[in-house]
């Protein structure tokens, strides 16, 4: 897409672009945009009415205090304008610097400030009939969200290379009989609109030191419990990190500020364990570095170790 007709799609936001920079442009396009402001537009084959959503949600989030990016509105009064395959939107950028490594600061920021996105989900509607992309239960009839289920599909690709294994059967079991226990109360377990991609890459650190989070593409509604695992797991034993915790202090430590401002119900604290034990034994990037070790040894503690994870729920 040339500079010209950039320029055309940023007029139908008020915006006159004094300079253009192309930062991604095949499927999707990325342009930096500057005026007496900076901003970021963003183009993409997507669903208008669900982009709609993401950027309406992100708002509602701004409205309350939450530092997030701010959509800006279209002469047409939407969020989001269609030109040619593509549906486009507009932000503000956020002042400050990307995170590329997390200290124990930044995990207890993270963690206290998805508790609060929860806390405020809560009051907030729900504007989206979608899962996000850490759900469970989807089924895996296709890639979309909602249907995808990254757990299911790890676990599978366990079992298609440790099937033979003599601790494969007890794996399997606990793991089923897991998935089997989370799913009976899954409905029941408090649930709302999240940004859904809930990581330190998706964060800038402001002037003064606060985070501020963007990126709302993938945003839907999510069980806030299997949300908050998956965020603390990775953010544990996955991101880059500075300091002296090990992964367990590092996960309590997000647990806590987490539960500061939106404290677990008594239903949800009773499933925690297990729901922490399938999603730290398979998350992806685990299970695909266990299967591509090529050393005996190593295979063999890695099969132990996800035994280990899955029978230590407290």
């Amino acid at each position: 897409m040339d500079h010209q007709k950039i320029i055309e799609i940023c007029n139908n936001y008020y915006i006159n672009p004094k300079t253009v920079k192309v930062l991604r442009n095949n499927d999707r396009l990325l342009a930096r945009i500057e005026t007496a402001h900076t901003y970021y537009l963003k183009g993409e084959p997507a669903d208008k009415t669900y982009w709609e959503a993401c950027c309406t949600f992100a708002n509602l989030l701004n409205d309350q205090g939450f530092n997030v990016t701010q959509y800006i509105q279209s002469s047409y009064g939407t969020y989001t304008v269609q030109y040619m395959d593509k549906i486009f939107s507009l932000e503000q950028s956020l002042p400050g610097k990307p995170l590329e490594v997390i200290t124990d600061k930044e995990i207890i920021d993270i963690g206290s400030l998805l508790g609060i996105q929860h806390r405020l989900s809560m009051k907030l509607p729900n504007l989206f009939t979608n899962a996000t992309s850490w759900s469970l239960f989807g089924g895996n009839l296709s890639d979309a969200l909602g249907d995808y289920d990254e757990n299911e599909l790890s676990f599978l690709e366990f079992k298609k290379h440790f099937n033979l294994h003599p601790l494969f059967t007890k794996i399997e079991s606990l793991f089923n009989e897991y998935r089997y226990n989370l799913q009976q109360v899954w409905m029941r377990l408090p649930q709302g609109a999240v940004q859904g991609d809930f990581c330190y890459y998706n964060m800038i650190q402001l002037p003064d030191e606060s985070l501020a989070i963007f990126d709302f593409n993938l945003a839907g509604n999510e069980v806030y419990l299997n949300e908050c695992i998956a965020v603390a797991v990775y953010h544990a034993w996955h991101a880059p990190y500075t300091g002296k915790l090990n992964e367990h202090e590092r996960f309590q430590l997000f647990l806590n500020s987490y539960t500061k401002e939106r404290p677990l119900t008594s239903l949800e604290e009773i499933y925690t364990p297990q729901l922490k034990a399938i999603i730290r034994a398979f998350r992806f990037d685990r299970v695909e570095l266990g299967i591509a070790l090529n050393n005996g040894l190593m295979q063999e503690l890695f099969i132990k170790e996800t035994l280990k994870i899955l029978e230590d729920v407290e």
